[in-house]
């Protein structure tokens, strides 16, 4: 696999975000890089709250009662920047049990754990860097899957069953507790150092698939 060396920060621009679905939408589709903030459960900024950890089983959350079923994983990354930076595409595939289920019980930690604090947070370096995939057991798939990858991370999870509905979570508080090797497992998964997967080079093509 090609490595990535690191790029040249983008111009900053301003991003508000009112929720993590949103915030999510806002990467994938708005052709926006720079720093932004997230509105935390609608509050005004300047408000805040301490942050109370939702204690449930990150099997509860959806798609999740599978997670030791998944041998497989495709990641397929994706980076919305104002031209002409903007990085190549890349795709993934991981089938190394271990690396597979951390990854994907990071994600349903994360879900299972959001926070519960009010106020602005700020989301600086905003570029729009995101990875999406598939989990597998053998052939079947089991959930796919979002990680906007800068600014607010947002994970988002949908299971592969007829009429699932998605789940997303910001990566902050209670929820970036929860999965505090969320990055080194997406490095994991990817055969990348942490910096080469949340620091692309715009100006490399992608490597071959694992």
């Amino acid at each position: 696999m090609e490595l990535f060396g690191r790029r040249s920060r983008p111009r900053l621009m301003t991003l508000y975000r009112t929720s993590p679905a949103l915030g999510f939408a806002a990467l994938g589709l708005a052709a926006l890089a720079g720093c932004g903030t997230y509105v935390a459960n609608g509050a005004t900024a300047g408000s805040s709250s301490s942050s109370t950890a939702n204690t449930a089983s990150s099997t509860t959350a959806t798609g999740c009662a599978s997670v030791n079923d998944a041998t497989k994983v495709t990641a397929l990354r994706a980076m919305h920047l104002v031209e002409p930076t903007r990085a190549s595409s890349q795709l993934t595939t991981d089938t190394k049990p271990a690396t597979v289920r951390a990854l994907f019980r990071d994600f349903c930690q994360i879900l299972s754990h959001k926070d519960n604090s009010t106020g602005m947070i700020s989301c600086p370096n905003d570029i729009g860097l995101a990875y999406s995939g598939t989990f597998y057991d053998g052939t079947r798939p089991l959930a796919s899957y979002t990680y906007a990858a800068s600014g607010c991370e947002v994970v988002t999870v949908t299971p592969a069953t007829h009429g699932a509905k998605p789940e997303s979570a910001m990566v902050f508080g209670t929820a970036a507790d929860a999965a505090p090797g969320l990055h080194a497992d997406m490095a994991g998964v990817l055969g990348l150092s942490q910096a080469q997967v949340f620091e692309p080079d715009t100006n490399q093509n992608s490597g071959p698939s694992k």
